[in-house]
Parts: structure tokens; C-alpha cells; sequence
């Protein structure tokens, strides 16, 4: 069986080994090989079969002859094409789309404290597949958003399991709080990010923007792993970040005006959206299945006279009390 792991770093070990013309054995390549693992703190490898299997997968992927050169008892591998190199080799169409779509999610984290190597790997990447350095895709971001500076830290922190102190302003009390958090996951939305943490004191998850972070520091605390929440289906039931744990979906019906209909079918407002009634004017009834929350409220509101809150009725007079209230600042 083939030993998949570091395959892709044996690779390039190997790739520098081949180009020399003097050739390596399988020996040769092989200590090279665990020299560079261990130096990575890797475990070695312990067949030369591994090594032997490389060089063949190399030939099957790349289409190059690996010669085999005989010195005395000894059989040592190189490139038949002395300019060959496997990071030499043109990328064809579909490799090209995967690289400029990877530079493209990479540059969203340039600006980051601690993600300084995305910048110089996305240059790197963008001379690959391409000799124009024009951009070519947007993504809509706030590069003025504070807090941002606390990113790396929270994510060092998230990915080492390791308790956290943190300095927090809330709008509500207008002051700075400050308490030990355990930190689980990082979310975006609308162009901010929030921490999920468990708050040591009340033992409940609790949400931080982190544009409201004041300071973040180590703690002694012991890290209280998180063992409930699977939050890569946490937000299915929501829109946004908001979830109430006590509570469970309603389904939304709303009104679409024809003009704004065609671009909420393309855009749907949640994963769960559906038509459920279509009218001869052109305009038509949708329904979402969600936990009401106030980013739901923003997004209906956003959406001024084309959308109407049909049910439930809790909702619809939260919507409606809001328009009355910013219909007075009007008059």
C-alpha cells in the first residue's frame, strides 16, 4: 500500500534528487528523505519501497522517464531530461482555474497580523497562472474594520485549545468588561467577524464582534473543551449569527413584489427558501424556515417596499413597529 503521508513533501525531495546527473539510489533518497522529515519533526519513513513507489507515481503523473544508471552493484534513479523537474511542468486549463480560484480566497486574508506568507504565496501563485497582474475578482470587505488585529490570536488560541482572557465593550452597559472565555469558533458575517467562546462565568456560549475587543491575553484557567455544538450545522436554522438555543424554526411566509422576485429566487434569502404561491400579477409567496432573530429583521428590512411579512403575526408586528417608528422620523 502506498504511503500517502508527506507524499506531496517526499515529492520534492525526490524532484531535487532525479535533476542530479550523477543520479541517487533508492538509499540515497531515501535518507534524504528522513533527514528532511525529521527536521520538519515528522516521523521517518521505514520501507524503500515508499521511495521506490514515489519514483513510480512520479513517471505515471508527469509522463517522464526515470532512468535507472547502473555503478557497480548499485542502481542509481534520475531524469532521463536533464531540465525536467516536476514544479517545471505547464499547468493545463482545469489546474489553472483551481490555482486562480485558491489565489483568490487566499488574498481575502491579506492584512491579517500573522498571515503576512498569504501575500507573498499569492504573488507566487498569481505569476503561475498568469502573466497579467491585473485583478480579476472583488470581494466585498471592510479593510477599516477594528478588531481585526485580534484575529490571529483567537485562531492561534481556537486551534491550541487554550483558555483566554479578553477585555469586551458592550453597547448595552457602555463599558468594558473583561472575564475568561474558552474560544471555539470564528464566524463572518456582513463584513465583521465574531468569536463563539464559552464565558467562564456563566458557563454559556456567548458571541463577541470582534471589532469590540478591546484586549485578548493568556489565562491560567484549564480549557473547557466544547462537546456539544456542532457548528457546521449551528447556523442552519438562522440567518446570521444569532441563535437562540431555546427556541425552534417558524416558517416565514413573505411577499415579493414581481420586480424583486427574480433576484430573491436567484439570491435566496436561506438555504430553506421556497415558492409557494405564484400570482398573475408576477409577484409571488415565499417561505423560509427559520428561528426569527434581529439579522433576519435587518435583511427583511433592507428590502424596503418589495418585500411584505405575511406570518407569523410575532414577526410581521416587529416589522411593522420599526417602519412605524422610522416613518415618524420623517414627518
Amino acid at each position: 500500500m502506498a504511503n500517502v503521508k508527506n507524499g506531496s513533501f517526499r515529492e520534492s525531495i525526490i524532484d531535487r534528487c532525479l535533476q542530479s546527473r550523477r543520479g541517487y539510489s533508492t538509499q540515497e533518497i531515501f535518507d534524504k528523505c528522513n533527514d528532511a522529515l525529521e527536521r520538519r519533526g515528522e516521523l521517518p519513513i521505514s520501507a524503500l519501497n515508499t521511495i521506490r513507489n514515489d519514483i513510480l507515481s512520479i513517471e505515471n503523473r508527469w509522463h517522464i522517464v526515470v532512468e535507472q544508471i547502473r555503478s557497480g552493484r548499485e542502481i542509481r534513479y534520475r531524469y532521463e531530461d536533464p531540465h525536467f523537474s516536476i514544479f517545471n511542468t505547464p499547468l493545463n486549463e482545469e489546474e489553472i482555474a483551481q490555482l486562480t480560484q485558491s489565489v483568490s480566497m487566499l488574498r481575502r486574508f491579506e492584512g491579517m497580523p500573522g498571515f503576512e506568507w498569504v501575500e507573498e504565496m499569492s504573488a507566487h501563485m498569481q505569476e503561475t497562472v498568469s502573466a497579467s497582474p491585473e485583478p480579476v475578482i472583488g470581494f466585498d470587505e471592510n479593510k477599516e474594520l477594528k478588531g481585526m488585529s485580534f484575529f490571529t490570536p483567537l485562531f492561534n488560541a481556537i486551534a491550541e485549545k487554550k483558555a483566554i482572557k479578553i477585555k469586551y465593550y458592550t453597547y448595552r452597559s457602555n463599558k468594558v468588561i473583561d472575564g475568561v472565555v474558552h474560544p471555539y469558533y470564528l464566524k463572518e458575517y456582513n463584513q465583521r467577524w465574531f468569536l463563539f467562546a464559552l464565558n467562564n462565568e456563566y458557563k454559556d456560549l456567548s458571541i463577541y464582534a470582534l471589532d469590540r475587543i478591546e484586549a485578548v491575553g493568556k489565562s491560567s484557567a484549564k480549557f473547557i473543551p466544547n462537546t456539544d455544538i456542532d457548528f457546521s450545522h449551528y447556523f442552519d436554522n438562522v440567518v446570521g449569527v444569532s441563535v437562540k438555543s431555546n427556541e425552534f424554526p417558524q416558517t416565514v411566509k413573505i411577499w415579493v413584489d414581481k420586480e424583486q422576485l427574480p433576484y430573491t429566487l436567484s439570491k435566496p434569502l436561506h438555504r430553506s427558501q421556497t415558492v409557494i404561491e405564484e400570482n398573475e400579477d408576477g409577484s409571488a409567496v415565499i417561505a423560509i424556515e427559520v428561528i426569527p432573530n434581529f439579522e433576519l429583521e435587518q435583511l427583511l428590512l433592507s428590502f424596503g417596499e418589495r418585500f411584505e411579512i405575511l406570518s407569523p403575526a410575532s414577526l410581521r408586528e416587529k416589522i411593522l413597529a420599526r417602519i412605524k417608528k422610522n416613518i415618524e422620523k420623517y414627518k
